[in-house]
């Protein structure tokens, strides 16, 4: 699959694919259809350097990420293959979230010549605990959350968004890496992209 060049890519330039690839050789697989696009960027990322987690992201985008008026609007699935002693505590995740959306929010809202508050975004979470595991196939008795994000959209919109995040989080001691992936949405549990971001969930793979 190849990434489509969009304006979302030439805010984020200086800190995509070639560094990141040069830096840790690690192949995540995607089972995405038509449409879907995406690119792999450094942790932390040069919009949001106070992050604490180090290593790198991977992200697949719907078709209609960018476009408000499609109903996968700003729905996307996430990986991050961080250091092997990363905290992905409750705690830690809810603060490393909320440092990677302020920065984002905050650097695009800027380049677009808009001003954003970014002191009044709101991360909150809570565990949850699967009846039928829809997590990663290599996941080992990952960490599960609930997560709601209000925040501002800055790239289609520049208004407040509410962004529905699931978060699963794990240990892998073969590997010596940690790994949280996300898949993060405006909609409902019961939509159609919602859906299909947890088919694409189940069957991610790291190679």
């Amino acid at each position: 699959m190849k990434p489509l060049l969009i304006p979302f890519y030439l805010v984020f330039q200086l800190w995509a694919l070639p560094l990141a690839a040069q830096q840790h050789q690690e192949t995540f697989l995607w089972n995405t259809e038509q449409g879907w696009f995406g690119e792999r960027i450094l942790l932390p990322p040069g919009f949001a350097p106070t992050m604490t987690w180090k290593g790198l992201e991977e992200i697949r985008f719907a078709p209609g990420m960018f476009k408000a008026d499609q109903p996968d609007f700003f729905s996307y699935a996430l990986a991050f293959s961080l250091e092997p002693d990363a905290d992905i505590s409750q705690k830690a995740l809810d603060k490393q979230i909320l440092t990677y959306y302020q920065g984002l929010s905050f650097n695009v809202s800027k380049g677009r010549g808009r001003q954003v508050d970014i002191s009044k975004f709101k991360v909150t979470s809570k565990p949850v605990e699967e009846k039928e595991s829809t997590a990663p196939k290599q996941a080992k008795d990952p960490k599960v959350y609930k997560t709601i994000l209000n925040w501002t959209e800055p790239f289609a919109t520049g208004k407040p968004q509410k962004l529905n995040i699931d978060v699963h989080a794990w240990k892998d001691t073969a590997r010596k890496r940690t790994y949280v992936f996300f898949l993060a949405t405006p909609t409902a549990e019961d939509s159609e992209i919602y859906k299909k971001l947890v088919k694409i969930r189940k069957n991610f793979v790291i190679k």
